[in-house]
């Protein structure tokens, strides 16, 4: 291991302890604090939620002002 790999593994060792993720449970695209699943944590696609509770609920706010919907869509007509 060259010295650069050795300093940078010491400081790797001193950053995680402030971290809330350990090598048994690492940040990934499967972790709960990565999933959308309703708390303000997690921003990736769940059952076709994106986003933070906090997005979500901003976003759904947005729709109800909207006047596009399913049955009326937005399209080169309508711009």
């Amino acid at each position: 291991m060259s010295r650069l790999e050795t300093m940078s593994e010491e400081f790797r060792k001193k950053l995680i302890a402030k971290n809330d993720f350990t090598s048994n449970d690492e940040y990934n695209v499967s972790h709960k604090n990565a999933i959308s699943d309703g708390d303000d944590h997690g921003k990736g696609e769940n059952g076709g939620l994106i986003g933070s509770a906090t997005d979500i609920a901003a976003r759904n706010k947005m729709l109800v002002k909207n006047k596009f919907s399913a049955n009326n869509p937005y399209d080169d007509a309508t711009a």
